[in-house]
C-alpha cells in the first residue's frame, strides 16, 4: 500500500489523497481486482477519510501466485 496526499497548514485537512495497492493472491486477475474494488468501498479507514475528503484508488497491481 502506498498513500499520497497534499497537506497545508497545521490543522487543515489533507487534499488529493490517493493510494496504490498491490495484492499477491491465488485467483484470476479479474477475481482479485474485483475483491480489491469491493474492499475499497467497505474499508473503514478509506470511508472515514472520505467523510471529509475524496480518496481515490488510482492503481491496482495483481501478482498471481
Amino acid at each position: 500500500m502506498e498513500v499520497n496526499g497534499e497537506f497545508g497548514a497545521a490543522g487543515e485537512s489533507a487534499r488529493n489523497v490517493n493510494y496504490r495497492a498491490k495484492v499477491q493472491a491465488k485467483g484470476t486477475e479479474a477475481e482479485i481486482r474485483s475483491l480489491m474494488e469491493y474492499t475499497d468501498t467497505v474499508a473503514e479507514i478509506q470511508n472515514t477519510l472520505r467523510a471529509g475528503i475524496p480518496v481515490k484508488l488510482t492503481h491496482m497491481e495483481v501478482v498471481n501466485t
